[in-house]
């Protein structure tokens, strides 16, 4: 079974088509600065020459017509009729009334459009793909793996919201969490590098698990207590046991928890309120400051992008300096409050393109964590390419980089339910 997974922005389009049998990835490309001409894409095919370029697409619908011609390009694609194409899965964010993952028909969009309010960066960019697909491969079933999905075990106590109950009944308030595919693979993955090594030359002898505290290690990974941080410019953190989230950062929207790049995170509602009444901010003009100039944007004042950040604070930019010190605040005392709610941690998983490439957030994370049995090499963190461990040898909890593959999930989901 092949199955396309749909990655959308707000101004891009990313694919991967995946066999599922042998879960290998056939092409991998994606479209940036739609409606922003010219337009970069990239395509690659294992095998062939990687095609880059520019092209004009103003449309989400024009991103994946181009995406589906090179596809089933003689030179460059990887089928050779859409026809072996056995659906497309998408990574949808949250739509009304649906917690799992469905076979996309017209009550899923009109579910999708009813959650736009909370969802109003995601949600427009999806459902214009998802007709777009449907304009382009009629005939080829179409299936929304929501983000929520994976939180769905987060217990009723840490989902709840201390408002009128009325909001919960007829609305729905409540904790969701997103990076639901992220999250996921990080739980399958983790054990897998604990039992089979992090690389050829460092293998253990039993899939050790390290708690904080001094307990013995363990000969399975049975309980493993897993806090993922999933870190970029859309960041979530989950707690994790047995491969279950227990609990996550993110809220009813993906605006609430750790700072963003371009949005807020948490922020005591009556402030909001508060500039509304002093400003005659409308909602709608409230709303568009909170997602696109807050955050790590609004904090360094020039960029929400860390590479950015990190570059103004070799300038001397001060305000870029408490920029990556609250984010890396943030990212910290979510890690120890989810020590406390799994009653102890035996991985830190950091994924994400911050997660994977950010050394100095990295560092500044852990920083201050050795009470608890938390222990960074700073040689391994700097040095780290790919998946690796970079927890020092007296580190009680393993501190790993992981390589997140959300379309993995994406794909299997999408088998499962088309099947």
């Amino acid at each position: 079974m092949r199955i396309l997974c749909a990655n959308v922005g707000s101004t891009s389009f990313k694919y991967q088509i995946i066999d599922i049998e042998t879960t290998t990835s056939l092409v991998k490309g994606g479209v940036d600065r739609i409606g922003d001409s010219p337009s970069a894409f990239t395509h690659a095919v294992p095998g062939k020459p990687t095609v880059e370029g520019e092209i004009d697409a103003p449309t989400h619908t024009d991103a994946i017509a181009h995406a589906i011609r090179l596809i089933i390009d003689p030179e460059v694609g990887c089928l050779t009729d859409l026809e072996q194409l056995d659906g497309v899965g998408f990574k949808t964010i949250l739509a009304k009334g649906y917690w799992r993952s469905a076979r996309i028909t017209g009550d899923v969009i009109a579910a999708l459009e009813a959650s736009t309010p909370l969802a109003p960066m995601h949600n427009p960019a999806y459902i214009a793909s998802i007709r777009a697909f449907q304009e382009l491969l009629p005939a080829t079933p179409l299936v929304a793996v929501f983000e929520t999905w994976f939180h769905q075990t987060i217990p009723d106590y840490a989902a709840e919201y201390g408002v009128p109950r009325f909001w919960v009944e007829r609305h729905d308030i409540r904790r969701y969490g997103y990076h639901g595919a992220s999250h996921r693979y990080i739980s399958e993955r983790v054990p897998q590098l604990l039992i089979n090594g992090m690389n050829a030359n460092q293998r253990y002898e039993c899939p050790m698990a390290f708690p904080v505290g001094d307990s013995p290690k363990r000969e399975s990974t049975e309980g493993l207590r897993i806090i993922s941080c999933h870190l970029g410019g859309s960041s979530s953190l989950c707690a994790i046991k047995d491969g279950k989230s227990i609990d996550t950062s993110m809220g009813t929207s993906t605006q609430y928890g750790m700072i963003q790049s371009t949005r807020c995170g948490e922020l005591d509602a009556f402030a909001v309120l508060y500039m509304m009444d002093k400003e005659g901010f409308s909602t709608d003009e409230i709303r568009r400051q909170l997602i696109e100039d807050s955050g790590v944007k609004g904090i360094s004042g020039t960029s929400g992008d860390m590479r950015d950040v990190e570059a103004a604070i070799e300038a001397g930019d001060d305000k870029a300096r408490l920029a990556l010190d609250t984010y890396c605040y943030g990212v910290k005392k979510y890690i120890g409050a989810y020590i406390a709610a799994l009653g102890g941690v035996d991985v830190i998983a950091f994924a994400g393109g911050i997660g994977e490439k950010g050394p100095i957030a990295r560092a500044k994370i852990c920083e201050g964590l050795e009470w608890c049995g938390i222990h960074l090499d700073p040689v391994k963190n700097e040095q780290v390419t790919g998946e690796a461990e970079i927890s020092a040898d007296n580190s009680r909890a393993k501190i790993l980089v992981v390589s997140t593959n959300e379309e993995l999930i994406v794909s299997r989901e999408t088998a499962r339910v088309l099947s």
